[in-house]
């Protein structure tokens, strides 16, 4: 099986579509278990525009959602499971930790590692870096909603 994937090919596993979509690509995963991906922010990405003026830097929750994003990814690929009839929700989300500000032209390299799932109820831990040091980590649980 193919370990990488691309922007369209991502886009075929969660229905997320820019400008929220926060995973650029999936450079590893192992089925059922961790995804490794990464996203670059471009010096005029969107999100820099109002956080803050003169002093820019990605708001924390979103770092979080990117790696909400990469589980999500992993348990499609997992699972097999057609998301163009649903779409993943956070059901809780703990252990925040937002360590370092993810500034214009950083890569955020993430990481994300399947817990357990229990009565279609996914539960991760993962964290986001930029150039190795920690932008952000935390706890979550996710389920598929169906349309």
């Amino acid at each position: 099986m193919k370990q990488t994937l691309t922007k369209t090919e991502i886009k075929k596993l969660i229905p997320h579509r820019e400008p929220i979509l926060l995973v650029d690509e999936v450079t590893a995963w192992e089925a059922h278990k961790w995804i490794k991906a990464k996203r670059f922010f471009p010096e005029n990405d969107i999100y820099f525009e109002g956080h803050f003026p003169g002093d820019p830097y990605l708001p924390g929750m979103l770092t979080v959602e990117a790696i909400a994003q990469a589980a999500a990814i992993l348990t499609s690929i997992s699972e097999q499971i057609d998301v163009t009839n649903g779409y993943y929700v956070f059901t809780g989300i703990t252990n925040v930790k937002l360590a370092a500000p993810v500034r214009p032209g950083d890569t955020l390299m993430i990481e994300a590692e399947k817990i357990r799932d229990k009565l279609g109820i996914y539960v991760f831990a993962g964290k986001a870096t930029v150039n190795g040091k920690l932008a952000a980590q935390a706890s979550f649980s996710a389920k598929l909603i169906h349309k």
